[in-house]
């Protein structure tokens, strides 16, 4: 039978001066000193060894040092759109700010107007869940509240960060979709102009849609690959989901052929004032209706691209992570696993690992 803690258990002893803890009522509290007076606060978190660990690694240290500097509540807590402002321009310039700007924003106007010390670890939480996406989706949201909260700590507004370790229930992997060979042939023979082109170079090379139409078509090199350099998106360039997006590509001659005829004379991209698949939608559409082939999003070129690399072992794991520019192989497995196991192995008869001599000593014992 579990007894309800109405009182404290005993404090637990640390350094003289310095930040404790303890349980009460099966929750964290902290004991610390300010100028002099005692103060005894709740961390809002349940006592389980991993808050526990949160509190003793994380954020009694953290305190402790605010003590020590003289910064702890100096101030009067702000409201959470404050600290919000404040982020955003922070982030402003960033290459990825224009892009999950919409996302920051709709973070801010949920919790707008109450003060950032009044928001607790399961109103983050129940925001989170009340969000209608993915997991993966929810990962820009959830980042964006732990660092307006580690604004208000570094303001000494409140001790410790509610957001921290916070985990989001992992999505249930969805099979990949992408086209059969057969397939493939029926869409670039329905293919004329602009996205004619674009498919040839994505089954062809398996880059991101961003990666495409950021071309130009110096970054087709006389060496025979494509040298990823860049991404478009919404008007935007970057360099790359990741630090091996910057990478080289293989292509066939053809493909230059294909890049040639849709280059414009006075734009240096290949495909002009498209810089977002959103303006490919339409084309993609009636191409898949022309074909007769169930229409998937066009990043399936890409999974098309990978699946058939691997399936006729074109390519090995490591070889097909280069080229897609994951940051490791271990991405490219977690992506492509279903594949692998369901690639039909054929040894043959006859295959033996180590052969079917058995090989002896002088004495003819086997060994």
């Amino acid at each position: 039978m579990i007894m309800s803690h109405s009182k404290s258990v005993a404090i637990k002893k640390g350094k003289k001066g310095m930040t404790t803890h303890y349980i009460k009522d099966f929750m964290i509290w902290l004991n610390y000193y300010v100028d002099g007076v005692r103060v005894r606060k709740s961390t809002k978190l349940k006592n389980t060894p991993q808050n526990i660990k949160i509190v003793t690694s994380q954020i009694i240290p953290a305190l402790d040092m605010k003590i020590a500097s003289g910064d702890i509540y100096k101030k009067k807590p702000k409201t959470f759109e404050y600290y919000g402002s404040i982020f955003l321009k922070q982030k402003d310039g960033n290459k990825s700010f224009f892009l999950k700007q919409g996302y920051f924003l709709r973070v801010i106007e949920y919790f707008k107007g109450r003060n950032i010390d009044t928001i607790t670890r399961l109103d983050i939480k129940e925001y989170l869940i009340s969000l209608n996406m993915k997991s993966k989706s929810k990962t820009t949201y959830k980042s964006c509240i732990k660092e307006i909260f580690e604004l208000a700590v570094d303001d000494g507004v409140i001790s410790f960060n509610p957001a921290l370790s916070i985990k989001l229930k992992q999505d249930i992997r969805e099979d990949i979709q992408y086209y059969t060979k057969d397939e493939v042939n029926k869409i670039l023979s329905v293919s004329v102009g602009v996205i004619r082109s674009y498919l040839f170079i994505a089954f062809n090379t398996g880059m991101r849609v961003g990666e495409i139409l950021g071309l130009q078509l110096a970054d087709f090199k006389e060496d025979g690959y494509i040298h990823i350099k860049r991404t478009r998106t919404k008007g935007m360039l970057g360099s790359g989901k990741t630090n091996n997006a910057i990478r080289k590509v293989p292509y066939a001659p053809y493909i230059l052929e294909e890049a040639r005829k849709i280059q414009p004379k006075d734009n240096i991209f290949l495909f002009g004032d498209i810089d977002d698949a959103s303006l490919l939608r339409t084309q993609w559409r009636d191409v898949c209706i022309a074909a007769g082939v169930d229409r998937y999003k066009l990043y399936s070129t890409r999974h098309t691209f990978a699946t058939l690399m691997l399936k006729e072992n074109i390519v090995s794991i490591n070889e097909l992570a280069g080229l897609l520019g994951h940051s490791s192989p271990k991405v490219t497995l977690e992506h492509y696993a279903s594949v692998i196991q369901s690639k039909n192995i054929n040894l043959g008869a006859d295959f033996c690992l180590f052969g079917h001599a058995v090989v002896t000593t002088e004495n003819n014992m086997s060994i």
